[in-house]
């Protein structure tokens, strides 16, 4: 375990956070898996239930797993953008200009990730981290005040205060509801016909088109816009306090933080089994359901995260913990490499079994593959420093190819 007086060598990684970021993709897989990798509104409200167990799988990637793992995926995009700048401050380079060409190149591999799968996150990380560079100048207490309102969704729950007291919607506006509802129903219709049986062309401009508003209108409506960047800003005050270097201080900081977080988890759970939250606020206990699952979101990702980080530094290089590090270190590759297998076995363009396939089923297929992807960043690492695309990646922000052995050592 390092001390306290331990200060970060620059381009050191901290292998905790290649191993959340591992963990983070596990969950990612089995999010999109339990709904065939639609991203979209599904054909109706039975969408692959064909059995008892798959309801069973279904409500419990809903409470475990949905909204959660984004979560700490987000949390750490923002914790590697304090290491990056930390890293460029110590050796005394330059880091806006790069870190904003990283963030370009960043948007054009979304854009090609985009042409089959309409959920690409990475757009939205692009966008989003350039805000990073100008808030990088706030005191790091003003940066927690702000990133806590924004993933506890404090502008929606005021949004959704006022939508409550708003006056009735004249006939006009339930005319212009209605008609936007039949649009969108008709677009969604579309956009799983042209999934489960389209060519490319067809699922690119579809997700070029419908696809990408609908994104952006999910991203706004649901506050997961403000409360990606709320996490990103969170995840900066954790690199700046170094809160993941292995310190008697920190392993005290994630005990404390461990069973609180678990017990508001397992109240705003059962609160969500109650009273499930939905996206049409109509009443305050609509609202009070909608901001418990807000809670319940934020809260389940704190536990997973405190119980990761304290069971690998507990047993750091052994176990199950350290042998998901080499996937957390390719975490683009591996995210990219999930949207490929999921066009592969459930759109038209593959084995077209979107639709057909169960929630139990379609879940297990997402893990046995997590699985093989752990296998292949094992052996893969042993020989690089870099997953493939991550060299690209690299190799297009420097302008040149970039080293990729694995005596090679990169900044997470």
């Amino acid at each position: 375990m390092q001390t306290e007086s331990t200060r970060p060598v620059p381009g050191e990684r901290i292998a905790v956070v290649d191993v959340l970021r591992a963990y983070a993709l596990f969950g990612i897989i089995v999010t999109h898996s339990a709904t065939g990798f639609l991203a979209g509104q599904p054909p109706g409200p039975d969408f692959m239930l064909f059995s008892p167990i798959d309801r069973v799988i279904a409500n419990l990637e809903h409470l475990l797993t949905f909204g959660k793992f984004f979560t700490i995926f987000s949390f750490l995009f923002g914790l590697s953008f304090a290491i990056q700048l930390r890293n460029a401050t110590q050796k005394g380079v330059g880091f806006s200009g790069r870190f904003t060409w990283r963030l370009l190149v960043l948007a054009l591999i979304a854009l090609v990730h985009g042409v089959l799968f309409t959920g690409d996150i990475l757009i939205i990380y692009a966008i989003l981290g350039l805000l990073l560079i100008p808030f990088r100048r706030l005191k790091t207490r003003t940066l927690l005040i702000i990133a806590l309102m924004l993933v506890f969704n404090i502008p929606g729950l005021l949004l959704g205060v006022a939508q409550i007291n708003a006056p009735p919607p004249t006939p006009e506006q339930l005319a212009a509801n209605a008609e936007f509802m039949a649009g969108f129903m008709k677009a969604a219709q579309q956009a799983f016909e042209i999934k489960q049986s389209g060519s490319l062309a067809e699922l690119a401009h579809i997700n070029f088109t419908s696809g990408m508003l609908s994104k952006f209108l999910f991203m706004i409506f649901t506050g997961r816009l403000w409360i990606t960047f709320g996490l990103f800003l969170l995840g900066m005050c954790a690199g700046r306090l170094e809160t993941f270097r292995d310190t008697k201080s920190n392993r005290g900081f994630f005990r404390r933080l461990l069973w609180p977080a678990a017990a508001v988890a397992v109240v705003t759970t059962i609160v969500e089994i109650v009273h499930p939250s939905a996206f049409q606020i109509t009443s305050a206990v609509d609202l009070l359901a909608q901001f418990s699952y807000t809670v319940q979101q934020v809260s389940l990702s704190v536990f997973y995260v405190a119980a990761v980080t304290l069971l690998y530094w507990r047993r750091p290089s052994s176990g199950l913990l350290p042998a998901l590090a080499p996937l957390g270190r390719m975490g683009l590759t591996t995210y990219l490499g999930q949207t490929v297998f999921g066009v592969l076995l459930f759109y038209g363009l593959g084995l077209g079994m979107l639709g057909k396939l169960g929630v139990a089923a379609a879940v297990g297929a997402g893990i046995a593959f997590y699985i093989l992807q752990v296998l292949l960043a094992r052996a893969w690492m042993t020989q690089f420093s870099l997953g493939p695309v991550e060299w690209l990646w690299r190799s297009l922000t420097y302008f040149k190819l970039q080293p990729n052995t694995r005596r090679a050592s990169q900044p997470a």
